[in-house]
């Protein structure tokens, strides 16, 4: 490196100080200094500046020059390496970076799919795609219809790996609808690589921030500030392309994305109260059928938290576990719970919510409610499976799970619990956070938590089906057909979902044997009357036209409508993506 570019390279350095506090170190104290400048930059380069200063705080508490090179260089490998190798030129990139490597892989995808396609060289493409990082990101143009079903079952494996050493998860064929075809025609378009590659780069920089201890309630609550920022980018420019495309239906009625938005449960102030009356309607139905209420909380051992909530200091049990993996750890604890529960038969309804702890760290709020005699055995089994892994540690006992019987005399369950649901949606109505910050930036961050990790927030736990109930909510007047369906039909028009539930068969009613279920049908292109397929896969789209009762569909959706952007119409989204 030349002298100039040294010092080029000490100006960046210097700038992360306004107190030119890195110049004033031992760093500069020694004929070798500048040596040590340029191996330290080299190794933060790829280190977005916030976790560049953060690194060398730390480095400059030690002693030694020799202490401090170590622990940059350890450091950065430690925290780069969260991206898959292919990834790690820098920790952290704009949209139009992810945009350019989107468009590079998907061409590659593509090239290796044509080209094997047509040659039929499998074995020559393995080793190509097994040596080459690189990919020319001039787009071919050519057509995803070029590549013939015959080949599928070569071209998968070759494309498999090749996403995967992307550290993406690979398409399932399991999933209903997905093809061979459709799953290569997935990895060959730019549009399945941008959501793809975005993901990974998000929860790696989360990851190295929650490592070097920056996501915590004595630094950044819940999530990083630039995860948060980028969330509220993300948000802003959903607006703007809501509020840019219009529908327009059979009779010319036109509404904006945004405006229909804002009338579902994407509103904020909808979800939050939907989720209430919900509530409210299983802590009634308790009531009428002598119920018992527990609010249960299960939280994940030592090793998934990365800092000590009173100290902020680092846990040396931590091992590097992600938000999302400790939300998997509870699931597994669920799933090994709701098969304790079938074999007692035990069937408890209500909701589970998923928050962050301060450090990121998930734990799940549960409000049960089930019948007074099985209440001890409920406790047991979730004690039993949360305390299965590392049970014997300091503090399990005490703090993996605990159970809060809901005295209806002191309150109710749906009281109990608003502060969770308004704390995780939109903060309002509240004073303060859990950690005294303030609930409305406190909701923009759990947003951001939630988003970032991949994380659902709310579930129901048995009851009827809600898409259901909100079909039913579309019917104004009365069908005269049968009245278990209009009972259904007054109960979701007046917002009662106890009697929803009842008139669905009852809170311990099976699914399949609910009276009423969805009602699908096929969709039409409007000009062409024929079917329309599926963009990847081919199939025939079906969607929700209404609900089935007795053998006999009743529509609920009496539209066809057209998306329109710019004064361009257009038969389907993926025009306006």
């Amino acid at each position: 490196m030349q002298n100039k570019d040294i010092e080029t390279q000490l100006n960046k350095i210097a700038a992360i100080y306004q107190d030119d506090k890195f110049l004033s170190t031992e760093w500069h104290t020694c004929p070798a200094d500048r040596r040590d400048v340029e191996f330290t930059f080299n190794c933060l380069n790829r280190l977005p500046d916030v976790l560049k200063k953060h690194v060398l705080d730390k480095a400059n508490k030690l002693k030694t020059r020799y202490e401090k090179n170590t622990y940059i260089r350890t450091m950065t490998e430690s925290l780069v390496s969260y991206l898959p190798e292919k990834l790690r030129l820098t920790l952290t990139v704009n949209e139009d970076e992810i945009r350019y490597i989107a468009i590079a892989c998907a061409e590659r995808c593509r090239r290796i799919a044509l080209h094997h396609n047509v040659k039929g060289r499998s074995k020559s493409l393995t080793k190509s795609n097994e040596d080459s990082n690189s990919v020319n990101v001039t787009e071919c143009n050519i057509p995803l219809t070029e590549i013939s079903v015959t080949n599928t079952n070569d071209i998968y494996p070759l494309l498999t790996a090749y996403v995967e050493s992307f550290g993406l998860k690979k398409i399932s064929l399991t999933k209903k609808g997905v093809t061979e075809l459709g799953a290569i025609k997935r990895m060959c378009d730019k549009r399945w690589w941008i959501p793809s590659l975005r993901k990974v780069f998000k929860q790696a920089y989360e990851q190295a921030a929650i490592k070097l201890g920056l996501v915590s309630k004595h630094a950044q609550i819940y999530a990083s500030d630039l995860t948060v920022n980028n969330r509220k980018q993300q948000r802003a420019r959903n607006d703007e392309l809501l509020s840019s495309i219009s529908v327009i239906n059979d009779i010319g009625q036109q509404f904006t994305l945004k405006e229909l938005s804002n009338l579902n449960v994407s509103n904020p102030e909808i979800r939050k109260a939907e989720l209430m009356l919900r509530l409210r309607g299983f802590e009634d139905l308790s009531k009428s059928h002598d119920h018992v209420g527990i609010f249960i909380t299960i939280t994940c051992p030592s090793k998934y938290h990365a800092v000590f909530a009173k100290s902020g200091k680092p846990n040396p049990k931590y091992q590097d576990f992600t938000p999302y993996q400790a939300n998997q750890y509870l699931c597994d604890v669920w799933a090994k719970v709701r098969a304790q529960w079938n074999r007692e038969n035990i069937k408890p309804y209500g909701f589970r919510i998923a928050e962050p702890q301060h450090d990121g760290t998930p734990h799940w709020h549960l409000v049960l409610f089930v019948e007074s005699g099985q209440v001890e055995r409920v406790k047991g089994a979730i004690s039993h499976y949360a305390l299965q892994e590392d049970g014997d540690e300091r503090g399990a006992l005490e703090n993996r799970c605990d159970f809060k019987l809901i005295d209806p005399k002191k309150g109710s369950a749906t009281g109990y619990v608003a502060k969770y649901v308004s704390k995780n949606i939109d903060g309002k109505c509240l004073d303060k956070g859990v950690y005294g910050e303030d609930p409305i930036t406190a909701a923009q961050r759990v947003d951001a938590w939630s988003s970032t990790w991949c994380i659902r927030q709310f579930q129901q736990i048995g009851g009827a089906s809600v898409t259901v109930w909100r079909e039913l909510r579309r019917l104004r007047k009365s069908l005269g057909i049968d009245s278990v369906l209009e009972k259904a039909r007054i109960a979701a028009d007046e917002s009662k979902w106890d009697d929803y539930i009842t008139a669905m068969g009852g809170v311990f009613c099976k699914r399949k044997d609910q009276p009423i279920k969805l009602a699908y049908d096929t969709s039409f292109d409007s000009e062409t009357g024929e079917c329309k397929l599926g963009f990847y896969d081919g199939n025939i789209i079906q969607s929700i036209k209404g609900v089935y009762f007795q053998g006999q569909m009743i529509v609920t959706r009496f539209f066809s409508w057209r998306l329109e952007r710019a004064n361009v119409v257009c038969s389907n989204l993926e025009f306006c993506k």
